[in-house]
């Protein structure tokens, strides 16, 4: 063999020696993604505040006369055992978890029916065997139709078909849902989001490596009452006439938002954004169509701070409370002297106490701290008297534990108490006073879990005692 095609010989065993060292590398880099999930029955409230948030008013008729209503959902939990639920971001409403991958990756679905009824999931857009399609019909699937307090495990794989498109988005949104009785378990509740991440774009937990923030939402009439219009409720995410919390995003953001449309064929819906437009397919727009059963994924820069109305754009939907606010919201230095170190409103039934830090470099003699009252992560609202008043001296340093004078009225109603320093009076006689009305809050939630608020929810004004 000649010197010349030895080293041909040679270079072309690198060359696949290489290659099947980049494709070894990326079959290693696939993932096996376990989630656990049950069917469980529960009771929803479609309007928790009890309140049309846009308009500062009750809940209209005929809608008002009824809004909790038994409901199924899928209720994700951390492990085999079914005994801790994960916490999940409250924007997804009535949606369950969102599942994800990249592509190339496994999903591996351990489910757990605790509902009274059969049920099973159906994913749209993954690759699986007949086992795991989660339908019922003939011929039959195992897993077509889980019966109450039964297990079944399903296996789907993201393969290039469900990918995003050449010229697409890094990440789009796929279905899932009850396949044992489609029309009824989607209606009853169990409905949830697959999001797929293009090879090589994802992080570690699936999301995509070019987005800051994403949201889900899915514009949904529910039909509780066989077609009677006190039964329809016209819901994103399972909240109607801006009950839905959490969509709020910060000053500069990449945000995308992942659409879905369920239900019938009134189900006809054309979210709206105020304030915004949006990068989708090859355009921007401010509207986007969706059908029962579709789904869609557009970006948005979030670089217009305010509370913006989003809606379906149909006008009877508009009327029937198809109406959400997403939040720009811009991050503002505290030039408060005080913080606020800790709160208890609940341990002791009817005494409030709040603990200060005075983070000044003078003494303080006087403290006037305003509040306002979270009914719900949506409903902020204020007391008729909100200011309390302390003198107690505070040194450079130290901290200091007021009780609040008197009971406010409905306290023990109150889901979580936002609180602000209002003016500080030093030892000196000079004064600080806050510039804007909730500059340097902190609030305090009766549920120690619920997340944080970077921002506060537009407030509903009480304008009296009554």
């Amino acid at each position: 063999m000649t010197s010349r095609r030895l080293f041909l010989v040679l270079t072309g065993r690198c060359a696949l020696l290489i290659a099947l060292t980049l494709m070894s590398a990326q079959v290693s880099r696939a993932a096996t993604r376990h989630y656990y999930l049950a069917a469980e029955d529960v009771s929803w409230d479609y309007a928790p505040s009890g309140m049309d948030l846009t308009m500062g008013r009750g809940v209209p008729l005929p809608w008002a006369t009824q809004t909790r209503w038994s409901k199924v959902r899928y209720i994700e939990y951390t492990d085999a055992t079914f005994s801790l639920r994960k916490p999940q971001p409250e924007w997804l409403g009535i949606l369950g978890l969102v599942i994800r991958a990249e592509v190339g990756d496994s999903i591996v679905v351990d489910f757990l029916n605790r509902s009274a009824m059969p049920h099973s999931i159906h994913s749209h857009g993954l690759r699986y065997d007949k086992a795991s399609e989660g339908a019922l019909y003939l011929p039959g699937g195992a897993g077509g139709r889980v019966a109450p307090g039964v297990r079944f495990t399903y296996q789907w794989f993201a393969d290039e078909g469900s990918a995003p498109g050449k010229d697409g988005p890094s990440s789009v949104v796929w279905w899932y849902h009850g396949g044992t009785d489609e029309p009824a378990e989607t209606n009853a509740g169990l409905l949830g989001p697959i999001i797929i991440t293009a090879k090589g774009k994802a992080k570690a937990d699936g999301s995509p490596k070019d987005v800051d923030r994403e949201f889900v939402a899915l514009f949904m009439i529910f039909d509780e009452l066989a077609g009677k219009d006190a039964g329809l409720f016209h819901t994103i995410n399972g909240f109607v006439f801006a009950n839905l919390p959490g969509l709020v995003m910060k000053q500069g953001e990449r945000v995308r938002w992942y659409l879905l449309g369920m239900g019938n064929e009134r189900d006809l819906h054309t979210p709206h954004w105020h304030g915004k437009t949006l990068q989708y397919g090859n355009r921007h727009t401010d509207v986007i169509e969706l059908l029962p059963g579709s789904m869609a994924t557009a970006d948005m820069t979030a670089d217009n701070p305010g509370t913006w109305l989003f809606h379906c754009h149909v006008a009877d939907h508009m009327e029937s409370g198809m109406m959400a606010t997403y939040t720009i919201y811009q991050p503002q230095p505290c030039s408060s002297p005080i913080h606020f170190v800790s709160a208890d409103f609940w341990k002791t039934p009817g005494k409030f106490h709040v603990t200060i830090k005075n983070v000044s470099s003078k003494p303080i003699r006087n403290v006037v701290v305003s509040y306002d009252h979270l009914m719900t992560p949506q409903y902020r609202r204020r007391p008729f008297e909100n200011y309390w008043n302390w003198t107690n001296p505070i040194q450079p340093g130290q901290e200091q534990t007021f009780e609040m004078p008197g009971y406010p009225r409905g306290a023990d109603s109150v889901a979580g108490w936002a609180l602000f320093p209002h003016a500080v009076i030093f030892e000196d006689g000079s004064r600080w006073q806050s510039q804007e009305r909730d500059e340097c809050f902190e609030v305090y939630w009766r549920d120690k879990d619920h997340p944080e608020m970077p921002t506060l929810p537009p407030l509903q004004v009480e304008m009296n005692e009554d």
